[in-house]
């Protein structure tokens, strides 16, 4: 390769492979349009490209969050009141009278068998708004027909006598015990169809009618057929 050297730039040197009669061209060219030494042959208005610069980011314009709905303020839960329920008269100690029919519910529950007997609890319960005494053993009578007509002797008292004070909604009971007619010749029992009881609270007044139908002995028989216990509380 010859080395030519420019008239209008003499430091100028020849781009590595070109060849000598493209070098002279380019060389009578104006400087103005010829390119860089090292970048041979330039385009008009052509920058060489910096490697080593970056470009600085432009800043980004905030972006704006949409407010939050308010949030609602708790309020603490209600819980209603617990439903009472009526509760019994309290019972001040004070003195009581004997209990009456009128305030007295009186019932009886199953039989239950005991050898040749059977045995019932005549269960007093206390309906009134007062307390009222109980004092010993109830008055029982069997009873048949519409009209209540007594049949047999009153039940026979057995057992140590007791007292119980009743307060309102109270219960005691009392020990019934009755015997079969079939444990007894029928000479001396002489048996009837009863509906039922008669029953006069224990050292009170008034009676109930308890239902229990079945046999008993229209007479007095040895030992007696109905034997009663004294009071108890429940």
């Amino acid at each position: 390769m010859h080395l030519v050297v420019d008239a209008q730039d003499p430091t100028r040197r020849p781009v590595r492979g070109t060849t000598t009669s493209q070098w002279r061209r380019s060389a009578q060219r104006p400087a103005s349009e010829r390119g860089s030494r090292w970048w041979g042959r330039a385009r008009p208005g052509w920058v060489p490209p910096c490697c080593s610069c970056s470009r600085a980011a432009a800043p980004r314009a905030p972006t704006s969050l949409p407010p939050r709905p308010p949030v609602p303020a708790l309020t603490a839960a209600t819980t209603p009141p617990p439903a009472t329920t009526p509760s019994a008269p309290a019972d001040d100690g004070g003195p009581a009278g004997p209990c009456t029919g009128d305030t007295l519910d009186v019932s009886a529950t199953a039989p239950r068998t005991d050898g040749p007997a059977a045995v019932a609890d005549l269960v007093f319960r206390n309906t009134g708004s007062a307390p009222c005494m109980l004092d010993g053993y109830p008055g029982v009578a069997f009873v048949a027909g519409n009209e209540g007509t007594r049949v047999g002797p009153r039940a026979a008292i057995d057992g140590p006598r007791a007292r119980v004070r009743l307060a309102p909604g109270a219960a005691a009971t009392a020990p019934l015990r009755v015997r079969a007619t079939t444990s007894y010749p029928e000479a001396d029992c002489v048996p009837e169809q009863a509906r039922g009881l008669r029953v006069a609270p224990p050292g009170g007044s008034g009676g109930t009618f308890v239902p229990r139908p079945g046999p008993v002995c229209s007479a007095d028989p040895a030992p007696p057929q109905a034997t009663v216990g004294s009071v108890a509380a429940r």
